[in-house]
C-alpha cells in the first residue's frame, strides 16, 4: 500500500480539525470535571480539580430528585419519538414511493414546517391545549413536540426513499406483498441510517426542550428534565458541583443514543440531504 504524502495544507486541515473538536469537546469535560468537585473547589480553583466528590451524583438524584425529573423525560420523549417515526415514515414512504395525486404539492406543505419557530405557535398551542383541558399533563407536552421536527425528518428521509432502486419494490409486489408489507420487509432495512440520523436530531430536540414545558407544566411530580434542573438550581444556586452532577446526568441519554447510532449517522446526512 502507498503510504500518503503528508502537505503542510493536510497538516493544516488536521491542526485546524483537532481546535474545532476541543472547542466543542471542552464544555462537556468542563461540566464533568466541575460534578466531582466540592463547591469551595469550584470556586478557588475552577479550571483544576484539588476535590474529588462524586458524591455530587447521590445528591443530585437523591435530594434534587433528579431521578424523578428523568423518568418523566424518557417517558415524554419514547412517546413522543414513537409518534412522531410513524407519521415520519409513512410520510416519507407516501412523497418518496407512492407518490400520489398532488404530492408535490403537499410535500411543500410539509416543508413550509421548516420556516415555523416555536415561538410563533406558542399562543396557537396554549389556547388548543387549554380550549383541549390538558394544560399541566404530559399530553400538552407530547402534542406539541410531535410537531417539531417532522418537517426536516421528512424531507431528508423523503429524499433518502428516492434514492432507493424500484426494482426491489417491483420484484417484493409480483411476489405477493402489499404496501405496507413491502414497506416493512424491504424499505425499513434499507432506512436504518437515516432513521437513525432522524432519531439522533428529534431524540435530542424532545429531550432538552425548555421553553414550552416551562409554559405548560407547573406540578413537580410531572416536570421534565430541563425543568427539574431549573428547580434544582434555584434550591442549590450556589453548590455548582451538584448542579453539574445534574447536567451531566441529562447528557448521557443523548450521548449514548449518539454513540450506539454513529456508525449510520453520517452516512444517514449524506443520503437523505445531498442526494435526491
Amino acid at each position: 500500500m502507498k503510504k500518503k504524502k503528508i502537505t503542510i495544507s493536510y497538516l493544516i486541515s488536521q491542526m485546524i480539525l483537532i481546535f474545532l473538536a476541543a472547542v466543542v469537546i471542552y464544555p462537556l469535560f468542563f461540566v464533568i470535571m466541575t460534578s466531582v468537585k466540592s463547591n469551595f473547589d469550584v470556586l478557588t480553583h475552577p479550571f483544576t480539580i484539588h476535590s474529588f466528590k462524586p458524591e455530587n451524583y447521590m445528591e443530585a438524584w437523591k435530594i434534587g430528585k433528579i431521578g424523578r425529573f428523568f423518568l418523566n423525560s424518557v417517558l415524554i420523549t419514547l412517546a413522543t419519538l414513537s409518534i412522531q417515526m410513524v407519521v415520519i415514515v409513512l410520510a416519507s414512504y407516501s412523497f418518496g414511493k407512492l407518490k400520489p395525486w398532488g404530492h408535490n404539492a403537499l410535500l411543500i406543505v410539509y416543508m413550509m414546517g421548516l420556516f415555523i419557530t416555536s415561538e410563533m405557535i406558542t399562543v396557537p398551542n396554549f389556547m388548543t391545549m387549554k380550549w383541549l383541558n390538558l394544560t399541566g399533563t404530559r399530553l400538552s407536552l407530547i402534542f406539541p413536540y410531535v410537531t417539531n421536527g417532522i418537517a426536516m425528518a421528512t424531507y431528508i428521509m423523503t429524499n433518502f426513499i428516492k434514492t432507493l432502486p424500484r426494482e426491489l419494490d417491483e420484484a417484493a409486489t409480483m411476489d405477493g406483498c402489499g404496501i405496507l408489507q413491502n414497506l416493512y420487509t424491504i424499505t425499513l432495512p434499507l432506512m436504518k441510517p437515516v432513521l437513525a440520523t432522524v432519531t439522533i436530531f428529534n431524540f435530542q430536540g424532545v429531550w432538552s426542550e425548555f421553553y414550552w414545558a416551562l409554559i405548560m407544566i407547573k406540578k413537580e411530580s410531572i416536570k421534565t428534565l430541563p425543568l427539574g434542573l431549573m428547580n434544582f438550581q434555584s434550591q442549590y444556586n450556589t453548590d455548582y458541583g451538584v448542579l453539574c452532577a445534574g447536567l451531566t446526568i441529562s447528557i448521557i441519554p443523548v450521548l449514548l443514543l449518539y454513540l450506539k447510532c454513529s456508525s449510520q449517522f453520517i452516512g444517514g446526512i449524506t443520503a437523505g440531504a445531498v442526494k435526491g
